[in-house]
């Protein structure tokens, strides 16, 4: 288990963490989510021990002292792999550097490796792989330890569906194993399928924290989904007017009563050439949206 106990964080007249606390369950998956430049990173610097909080504690399954930094799966934001090094080669070297002898490591690379189609170029250099093939490898890198505490900063980048399936169903692998996971991302659709648990700050402080399906029944309310037949309708004022929101080419409107809806359809129909309109559940992505903005 994780636990924040408001932990703060100031560097010089920016407060970048403003008392947050939140506790990360072993076997479930959390996702720590935010606005750019809401204090992510800095917080999971802090769980990492890469910073000390100004106040407040980190709480690491019952004890204030850090683990040992093997027990930790670090995946940054920012890539840091050398390149000049073929990838095999590449991770053995950080599976030793982790304790792992180098028969024991080379197995579990292989596994991965052929796991995520990395087989065949397991001699190649970093430097020669496509960025989804460098991901890859850095994930990799963060597991082949089997850490107890997996810290994943938007590991699904660069990676199209196939690859996030594999990374997804590793992840579940752990989770069943009661690893403590936190994995942050803008990418809503990710964190509904995979998290149980998640977090939600906004300018350093502490906006909803909780079980995913929790905050969604709290926060979450039945919008008016329109798919609308051509851009210039996707882009009409009307929609602004609704205060609707465009994802994914369809727009989102939210209503407070089912008796307004009938005259809401009436409206976009005598004004605008739709291809759909539904009625839907609000998604996470238009819960963060809405809880962001209303934080400000």
């Amino acid at each position: 288990m994780l636990v924040l106990e408001k932990i703060t964080k100031q560097f010089e007249n920016v407060l970048a963490v403003d008392s947050v606390s939140f506790t990360v369950q072993p076997g479930r998956i959390f996702g720590f989510l935010g606005p750019n430049g809401a204090g992510k990173t800095t917080t999971i610097r802090m769980i990492m021990d890469i910073l000390r909080p100004d106040s407040g504690r980190v709480i690491y399954s019952g004890d204030t002292k850090m683990p040992d930094a093997r027990a930790f799966g670090y995946l940054p934001e920012e890539r840091g792999l050398y390149q000049k090094i073929p990838i095999k080669e590449l991770l053995i070297y950080f599976a030793n550097l982790r304790g792992l002898r180098t028969g024991e490591a080379s197995k579990v690379i292989d596994m991965y490796l052929e796991r995520f189609d990395l087989s065949a170029r397991k001699d190649t250099k970093v430097g020669e792989l496509s960025k989804g093939n460098q991901q890859k490898v850095q994930f990799i890198n963060c597991i082949i330890h089997n850490p107890d505490y997996l810290i994943l900063d938007e590991p699904f980048s660069g990676l199209d569906p196939v690859n996030q399936l594999i990374l997804k169903e590793i992840l579940d692998e752990f989770k069943d194993h009661g690893k403590t996971i936190i994995f942050s991302t803008h990418q809503m659709d990710q964190v509904e399928r995979m998290c149980d648990d998640i977090a939600l700050i906004n300018k350093g402080k502490m906006v909803v924290a909780g079980k995913l399906r929790d905050v969604k029944e709290t926060y979450g309310k039945k919008i008016l989904e329109v798919i609308p037949l051509s851009e210039a309708d996707l882009n009409h004022a009307i929609f602004a007017d609704m205060k609707g929101e465009i994802l994914d080419h369809n727009i989102h409107i939210p209503f407070e009563h089912e008796s307004a809806i009938q005259e809401m359809i009436q409206k976009i129909n005598q004004t605008v050439s739709v291809r759909s309109i539904r009625i839907a559940e609000a998604g996470l992505e238009e819960i963060f949206i809405s809880l962001v903005r209303g934080a400000k």
